[in-house]
């Protein structure tokens, strides 16, 4: 894949300076930019890393939708079966202590491609711990996987 970590950057640069979203934004771009760049590494190299996994799985961590989702969840989706070891991040999100991660992980199968594992994944995310965890699995099996 030509995936360039700057030119998603100047896309995102140019679209929340004028959004209501600005503050968020900015809190956020230090890591956006580290999420981008490992993702950048990631295609380059063809496989995944320590250093490139913890930097993807602090994304998949963070609070934002456009963290967690639409920068970390789409690139998951589009390097399953391309990038050995990816589908770690994704169990080692919903096996995570903090609901969040679990939660956010469920969340991004709303996204994935590969059946097999949203299966289990949202099988997982019925069987948690956190109210929330268990409705978003709901949710994601009631719409998204019939």
């Amino acid at each position: 894949m030509n995936y360039n970590a700057n030119s998603e950057l100047k896309k995102l640069d140019e679209y929340y300076p004028n959004s209501d979203l600005k503050h968020v934004y900015i809190k956020h771009r230090d890591e956006i930019i580290k999420l981008l760049r490992a993702v950048e590494t990631v295609w380059q190299n063809q496989h995944i890393d320590k250093y490139t996994f913890n930097i993807l799985f602090k994304g998949l961590q963070n609070s934002w939708t456009v963290v967690y989702y639409s920068i970390v969840g789409e690139q998951i989706n589009s390097m399953i079966g391309k990038i050995v070891g990816i589908e770690e991040l994704i169990f080692k999100g919903i096996e995570d202590r903090n609901w969040r991660t679990r939660f956010n992980t469920v969340v991004i199968m709303k996204a994935l491609d590969k059946r097999e594992i949203k299966n289990r994944i949202i099988d997982l995310g019925l069987k948690d711990k956190s109210k929330k965890v268990k409705e978003m699995a709901t949710d994601v099996k009631d719409y998204y996987l019939n």
